[in-house]
């Protein structure tokens, strides 16, 4: 797992104006009956830790974000978000701890060295982001494990025992071409459904999840354009050609339950990839081959559903003064010396269940307007120059 962006949370891609609603709301309680200034900072409102990250029984590195962020300052001041300083680990009922590294990254960045002339040049800096698991570290069924952080102010956070449990495989994925509601008559936004059937297993409750990743091949252009110099690494052999690694893309569903359907084959939209010109633009791939999906299905607890309700409900604020105050968001992690502090975020265990699927060019009906990238492909996020092994 690449890049980090777990299905399990996603409050902190909630809307700016849902942020300005909620001050508003506050500042109406602050002011009753009579028109009067007051101070507050965003600075002034308590920082809370958020903990982003499961495990699977697929081998690592299984990847966490932890942060500390202001409730409101980390939305309104465009997003003050720091990456918290912690000893990390996981724990199974055995009690065999196995602790987690911070990733290391070297980020590369080819800019213009000499505007207005196009002169590349190239460097290089280390990034320190999120933890990750050894690589040969995985779940087991049956099994219970605990996250533990302990921060560099000396507190100690720890989840609820997480027990993970069996996961219904997927028997089938469809495609269908949608187009999405615009208002834009000219430009119609549209992109492929994905949708999954599996077998619920009958007598029990459970709850699942999805993750959908994706790949896709880009050919960047290397004459420069009109007001925009196309920079390449000197050094080598100027990378055109790159394969984007996609994942968990933004509109899959982040949870379901089988209340209504407990014991049936079920079918549902679990995902959607939006054509945004570039994902089913190139040339150089096969017909039947333009975009490749990897669904990854969990089942999850009824603990880990409810809070991602709780998300969703939040998400689906638009940011009216009138809208209904936030829910509490705090999931399954607590400060061991203080219950009482708020801790966004839940530690999941959840079994895995992969299946992939291409879509083919003859699937879209149209497609969306294609502008060529320019420079080295190398610098965007996600990209490798060798094959994948969807496409060998």
């Amino acid at each position: 797992m690449n890049l980090f962006h777990s299905p399990i949370i996603r409050l902190f891609h909630l809307p700016s104006l849902l942020w300005l609603g909620l001050l508003a709301v506050l500042l109406w309680f602050f002011l009753p009956g009579c028109i009067t200034r007051v101070d507050i900072e965003p600075s002034d409102f308590e920082e809370h830790l958020v903990v982003e990250g499961f495990i699977t029984d697929e081998f690592g590195p299984h990847e966490f974000r932890i942060t500390r962020v202001a409730r409101f300052a980390g939305v309104l001041e465009g997003g003050v978000i720091e990456r918290e300083e912690a000893e990390v680990r996981i724990i199974d009922q055995n009690g065999v701890s196995t602790p987690l590294r911070v990733r290391d990254l070297q980020r590369k960045e080819v800019f213009n060295a000499n505007p207005p002339a196009c002169t590349p040049a190239v460097t290089f800096a280390r990034v320190q982001t999120n933890y990750l698991s050894p690589g040969n570290f995985r779940g087991e069924i049956g099994n219970t494990y605990t996250l533990e952080i302990i921060t560099g102010n000396g507190n100690t956070y720890r989840s609820t025992p997480q027990t993970m449990r069996a996961t219904a495989p997927i028997q089938s994925l469809q495609l269908r071409f949608v187009e999405l509601p615009s208002l834009d008559p000219v430009i119609v936004p549209s992109g492929v459904e994905i949708s999954a059937s599996w077998q619920d297993p009958p007598d029990e409750e459970n709850y699942y999840s999805w993750r959908v990743n994706g790949i896709y091949r880009i050919n960047t252009s290397e004459a420069n354009l009109p007001g925009a110099c196309c920079l390449f690494d000197p050094r080598d052999n100027q990378a055109r050609d790159c394969w984007i690694n996609e994942t968990d893309l933004q509109g899959n569903e982040i949870a379901f339950s089988d209340a209504q359907v407990n014991g049936q084959l079920i079918t549902k939209a679990i995902g959607f990839v939006e054509d945004d010109g570039l994902r089913f633009a190139s040339n150089a791939v096969p017909f039947d081959k333009q975009y490749y999906i990897e669904i990854e299905q969990y089942a999850i607890s009824k603990e880990a559903y409810d809070f991602n309700q709780r998300i969703k409900t939040l998400q689906d604020i638009d940011g009216e003064i009138f809208d209904p105050p936030p829910l509490g968001i705090r999931g399954n992690i607590n400060n061991i010396a203080d219950p009482s502090e708020i801790v966004i975020g839940h530690f999941g265990a959840y079994a895995m269940q992969k299946r992939d699927i291409f879509i083919p060019a003859s699937l879209l009906e149209f497609r969306q307007r294609f502008t060529r990238p320019c420079g080295d492909c190398r610098v965007r996020a996600g990209a490798q120059v060798e094959i994948p092994e969807p496409y060998r």
